[in-house]
């Protein structure tokens, strides 16, 4: 049986770049592997870089997924589209480093018929769309509270030798994903607003990996209460409804209108350590003691948002990527940084911090 793509290439064969090959194995007929710190007897065997890949083949090759640390990705890029103008390309979230957006853009428009997407798994979870469709059965016209945490034990897969984010911290993994459903819950207008307003911060930071946990108080002039969290060290503060051990994601999503209460557990289940079905999401509505509703959701959303990218880079109309997510990254990280050069780590107004060094 043939298959809809007969080269895709991975560059970066580390967690996520297996995620892809295994996602994508059945769609596609051979891979091209470019990863230096791979082992010499896989299959297929790796190339060291980009550029050893050879002409012919390089150009045969229908879709890129840069899959390096973060601090790769705009380099990986800028030789993909130098060797093959035209190409189809997904990068990894958060995209590039702070400083690398606008020689990103100009990139884009240098080579325009290249077509580049980012994996956004998140903006096309059926699972947060059921929160979403449930705000609107409930006639839900103004939230009171959203809180989201996603929070995992990432020290175990730093020990094993996956990359560590200094640029961005804590804000270069799961933080991008916090945003994607943050734009989900709001409309564009209060998203608008929202990414433009200042923060009250708390902030771990770390010698190495600059910010390791990090949470975020925000006010909308309507009056809804953000709360957002995340870490790297295996602290959750926002208490699940469904039982867990302690190597497992932590990622929760509340919203609160009035006395009803909407609360998500996405996937609690790290994907090496399944003890129940695969993607299974928790929903639960509340009203005081009372469960109005309860439900598991199945949603294999990372295949599917892999597979639907896959698909959107040959279409026609090919959206643009979305830099309105990293943007609020990137104030985030100005604000943390601008407190950690201080030798006295005094706060910036509006920003409340502690610190890991004492």
């Amino acid at each position: 049986m043939s298959k809809d793509f007969e080269l895709i290439g991975i560059v970066g064969c580390g967690k996520m770049g297996r995620i892809y090959r295994k996602v994508f194995d059945p769609l596609c007929d051979r891979f091209v592997i470019v990863d230096p710190r791979a082992a010499d007897d896989r299959e297929p065997r790796p190339y060291a870089t980009l550029g050893d890949v050879p002409e012919d083949l390089f150009h045969r090759v229908q879709v890129w997924c840069i899959c390096t640390p973060t601090e790769n990705h705009f380099e990986s890029l800028a030789t993909i589209l130098s060797r093959h103008p035209r190409a189809r390309v997904i990068v990894e979230k958060p995209a590039c480093l702070s400083f690398e957006v606008n020689p990103f853009q100009a990139l884009l428009g240098k080579y325009r018929e290249a077509r580049v997407l980012l994996n956004r798994q998140y903006a096309d979870s059926r699972a947060v769309r059921e929160m979403v469709n449930a705000l609107k059965r409930y006639d839900v016209e103004h939230i009171d509270l959203i809180r989201i945490e996603f929070s995992k034990d990432r020290r175990p897969d730093i020990d094993a030798g996956r990359f560590v984010d200094s640029h961005f911290g804590v804000l270069g993994y799961e933080w991008s994903h916090i945003l994607t459903i943050i734009q989900q819950l709001f409309g564009q207008d209060d998203w608008a607003t929202y990414r433009d307003l200042p923060s009250e911060l708390q902030a771990t930071f770390d010698h190495v990996q600059f910010v390791s946990e990090l949470e975020e108080q925000t006010a909308l002039p309507s009056g809804t209460k953000i709360e957002l969290r995340s870490s790297m060290l295996g602290n959750y503060e926002f208490a699940s409804f469904v039982p867990y051990d302690q190597l497992i994601c932590h990622r929760y999503i509340e919203v609160n209108a009035g006395t009803i209460r909407f609360r998500l557990q996405l996937e609690p289940r790290d994907e090496t350590r399944f003890t129940g079905p695969p993607f299974e999401n928790h929903f639960r509505i509340e009203d005081g003691g009372d469960v109005l509703h309860d439900s598991t959701i199945l949603d294999p959303f990372l295949p599917r948002f892999l597979q639907l990218t896959l698909n959107q880079l040959f279409q026609s109309d090919c959206p643009p990527i979305d830099w309105t997510p990293l943007e609020r990254i990137i104030s985030t990280r100005h604000s943390l940084r601008s407190h950690d050069d201080q030798n006295n780590l005094v706060a910036p107004a509006k920003t409340e911090l502690r610190t890991g060094f004492d």
